[in-house]
């Protein structure tokens, strides 16, 4: 910039100099022309004799040449010298001007004086009167005029140039903490605070976008560690899920492999015997058979592709049902049946699954009496167990979960899961009151399946 303003100026200086040059020029022609004007009138009625003396005084007081030049060109009177001797002037071009217009004007080199003059010449009555000044006069007063105008040229520019370095010094600053902060960007450092800037709105509104990035940065580095954290849980989750079912697919198909080998090898097995292991075959195909049935209707109901069979039925029917059937798988137990005639409209097989995994999970996690309970309005399974952590109770529902302390038993854990998914079809929620140490009651509402109390009579 230093460099540019330099150039500048000493163009428009030179440029400014023949301006003004020629300006000076103008302006001292016509104060020679004044003066000439003035002398003229002077002259009319001076003697002769008091010419030169008047001349050398003008001269004098004024620092002008003035000589008054014959017709012919001979030089009759001269302020700075006698005449005797002098060249003949009717050559000058501004006495040939003059004597062609009445004014010449001539910017040349004197011979005389060895000087460059500036001439104004005024033909009045048949003899010539000429003025001149000194070039070098104007030029003193330029180059003074010149001078003071380097003067205010330099202390603008050394307060450009202070200014440039005190503002260069700011932004080196300010850039700095602009770097800085790029750097903490770069070392994941988002929570790190950018100094303010102030020199110029373009640093404040980099610093303001690098705050805004920081911020979505951090933002989504928090949901990317959070996704990492979910995706570890989900993998470990399905890591242990895989490993639960394929645990509990491993034992009934070891013991149906078991079975039919030493069925196969033992050709005079007792027929008894035989009848046995057979049954034992049978019952862990019904096993995985059911296992199977748990998943494929659980991936139904995620995918939405499950569809309702309503019809009417009363209530007491499949909880007799469910009571008969999980008494010959755990003899011994006793499962209370408190239900009252009430008749609903509902999928009969989704709410005999229904009971079904609530009552068995009952057994599983008791080993006192199951009560299935049920009346106009809501239907119960209790148990008196261990009861369940109030941690407990919000993740038990969800697909594939199970409790650590319960995991010898093998489950998948999408029983409560179907069971969740199944009220919600039916517009009902699943209800879950536990107090570890006394027991759980899992139940729902009957209103949304208009369930309504029947007489005996019906």
């Amino acid at each position: 910039m230093a460099l540019i303003l330099t150039g500048t100026f000493l163009v428009a200086a030179l440029i400014g100099y023949y301006l003004l040059r020629q300006m000076e020029i103008e302006t001292h022609a016509r104060m020679l022309r004044n003066l000439l004007t003035v002398l003229e009138y002077d002259l009319k009625d001076l003697p002769p004799a008091r010419i030169p003396q008047t001349l050398r005084q003008i001269h004098h007081r004024t620092d002008v040449r003035i000589t008054v030049i014959a017709p012919d060109g001979r030089v009759l009177y001269e302020s700075n010298r006698s005449p005797v001797g002098m060249e003949n002037h009717a050559t000058r071009p501004e006495i040939l001007e003059a004597k062609a217009k009445g004014w010449g004007e001539a910017v040349r080199h004197s011979a005389t004086l060895d000087v460059d003059l500036l001439y104004v010449a005024h033909k009045d009555r048949g003899r010539f009167v000429r003025a001149a000044y000194s070039l070098a006069s104007i030029q003193r007063q330029l180059l003074s005029l010149w001078l003071k105008a380097l003067g205010v040229f330099a202390l603008i520019l050394g307060g450009i140039f202070l200014f440039s370095l005190r503002l260069n010094r700011r932004i080196g600053k300010e850039s700095g903490q602009i770097h800085e902060g790029l750097e903490q960007l770069l070392e994941k450092n988002y929570d790190a605070d950018i100094a303010p800037v102030e020199c110029c709105r373009e640093f404040a509104e980099i610093r303001r976008m690098l705050q805004k990035v920081a911020k979505k940065l951090a933002k989504r580095e928090r949901q990317k560690a959070k996704y990492t954290k979910k995706l570890k849980t989900l993998t470990q989750r399905q890591s242990d899920i895989i490993s639960a079912i394929s645990h509990e697919f491993k034992n009934p198909v070891a013991a149906v492999m078991g079975y039919a080998q030493t069925l196969q090898e033992g050709q005079n097995i007792d027929p008894e015997i035989r009848r046995r292991f057979l049954d034992k075959i049978q019952t862990n195909a019904e096993k995985i058979s059911h296992m199977i049935d748990r998943l494929a209707l659980a991936i139904k109901l995620e995918n939405r592709t499950f569809t309702l069979r309503k019809s009417r039925f009363r209530l007491g029917e499949i909880a007799q049902s469910v009571r008969e059937t999980l008494l010959q798988k755990y003899p011994g137990r006793n499962i209370r049946l408190e239900c009252a005639p009430v008749e609903i409209e509902a999928d009969r097989d989704m709410l005999e699954q229904v009971l079904m995994n609530l009552t068995e999970n009952a057994l599983k996690y008791s080993e006192d009496d199951v009560t299935l309970r049920c009346d106009g309005a809501r239907m119960e399974v209790i148990d008196h167990g261990e009861g369940i952590d109030n941690e407990e109770l919000e993740k038990i529902t969800k697909k594939f979960y199970r409790v650590d302390r319960h995991s010898w038993n093998n489950s998948i854990g999408v029983g409560l899961y179907i069971v969740k998914y199944i009220l919600q079809l039916h517009d009902t929620e699943l209800e879950i009151r536990s107090v570890p140490g006394e027991g759980s009651v899992f139940g729902f509402s009957l209103g949304k399946m208009k369930g309504q109390l029947v007489t005996s009579n019906e």
